[in-house]
């Protein structure tokens, strides 16, 4: 693959997506020095959980129907706004609804994470959701630099302007939910009413929403499954152990991610690329490719390896060296997880999604049983051991389904 063709003027947005989305991960990720600093291991742990639970949560409100959004505007563009308007109201009676859930969860005194932040994750998760909704669109529109100014201002400011605020005043973990909602709520109404609104009767929003939940359903699982493998091990230690066990994996896990940030980013141009060669059964061309490509991410991975104590001691300080013997593990296992993603684009290519599926839904149940064996007798740092077991077992059944359903190995 000629990595030189991304800067041609027919690719010129997938050279914005990398930088957009490289940035708000690096902003992202150098903040989290200053959190850990300013935070005892405990108030850390417990705004790591909240981090992750906005994308968790925000599944449930909009039944991932910003899938269904795209999906409209290749194929029914002049629908694509009432489309838009539709999952909106929707969005929002699901959140009403999760509201009283909140309310009785509060009146029960049953703390999810923390008092403060349980009282912000469903507004911070709604908001979340009708942002994403619209990055849906401007992606497949090809907006790609208003995408990224959006998904930056969403992604990073957040943490900057806590950073900056902790730095010359003071607060608790509660500020950074206060100040997020401070940066999601505007620019949410500035998506909404830039738009043109629709009138909806009540038959067009029905049938609106069951072609969309109809579309959109499906997804759920796989979606869901990506996400617990990623975080439920988080939740898990937690629930054994306490926040100070969580803050110490979260920083483990957050240099896995820093590789991760890596090969997802480029993989975006690998996709592309890796479409258009099987519409044209260039499968030699591919496999060429595809050692030249695994050469790269091995070595950066190699790279990431042997500076874990500078990423460690760049993200948080000295005492979360005890992490350090977890790092190579939670490294190996991130490997596996871009061998699935290289292998997934094939079933993709052949519009079997679910069996892109499949994969990811029986690593994050096995993660989760995993966890739930082994975590209370061996300690929180087995949870390293979990992830690459369960991301080798994603890459495994991937890589069977393209050997026996569509003969194709890229990896030999």
């Amino acid at each position: 693959m000629n990595f030189v063709k991304i800067f041609n003027s027919k690719n010129i947005n997938y050279l914005y997506y990398l930088i957009g989305d490289g940035f708000a991960k690096l902003v992202v990720l150098f903040s989290i020095r200053f959190f850990t600093n300013y935070f005892d291991k405990i108030s850390f742990g417990k705004l790591s959980l909240f981090w992750i639970s906005i994308p968790i949560l925000s599944i449930f409100i909009d039944f991932s129907q910003r899938s269904y959004v795209k999906y409209i505007y290749i194929n029914f563009q002049s629908k694509s706004d009432e489309v838009i308007q539709s999952i909106r109201i929707f969005s929002f009676t699901i959140s009403l609804f999760f509201y009283l859930i909140f309310w009785a969860l509060n009146y029960f005194d049953v703390i999810l994470i923390d008092k403060g932040l349980d009282s912000l994750i469903l507004f911070c998760s709604f908001f979340f959701v009708i942002i994403e909704i619209s990055l849906s669109y401007l992606q497949i529109k090809g907006k790609a630099i208003k995408y990224n100014v959006i998904f930056t201002i969403r992604q990073a400011l957040p943490y900057v302007l806590t950073a900056l605020y902790l730095f010359f005043f003071s607060g608790g973990i509660i500020s950074f939910g206060i100040i997020h909602l401070i940066v999601v709520v505007p620019l949410s109404v500035y998506l909404i009413f830039r738009r043109h609104f629709v009138k909806l009767s009540w038959r067009l929003f029905y049938k609106t929403i069951k072609s969309s939940l109809s579309f959109s359903i499906p997804f759920i699982p796989a979606v869901l499954s990506a996400l617990l493998l990623g975080f439920s091990d988080r939740f898990l230690i937690k629930y054994y152990y306490s926040d100070l066990e969580v803050a110490n994996y979260t920083i483990a896990y957050t240099v896995g991610t820093i590789y991760a940030a890596f090969f997802l980013a480029t993989n975006k141009m690998w996709q592309k690329y890796i479409l258009e060669a099987l519409k044209l059964q260039k499968i030699d061309e591919i496999k060429s490719s595809a050692k030249k490509y695994l050469l790269v991410v091995v070595l950066v991975g190699i790279i990431i390896l042997l500076l874990k104590t500078f990423l460690v001691n760049i993200l948080s300080n000295s005492s979360y060296f005890v992490i350090l013997d977890i790092i190579p593990t939670i490294l190996l296992g991130m490997f596996f997880y871009f061998l699935y993603t290289v292998m997934s684009n094939i079933p993709f290519f052949h519009k079997n999604t679910y069996l892109m599926a499949l994969p990811a839904f029986i690593a994050a149940g096995l993660n989760i049983v995993l966890n739930v064996i082994m975590l209370p007798i061996y300690g929180y740092k087995i949870a390293a051991l979990t992830t690459l077991i369960s991301y080798f077992i994603e890459f495994l059944v991937i890589y069977i389904i393209c050997l026996k359903k569509y003969k194709i190995n890229l990896l030999i």
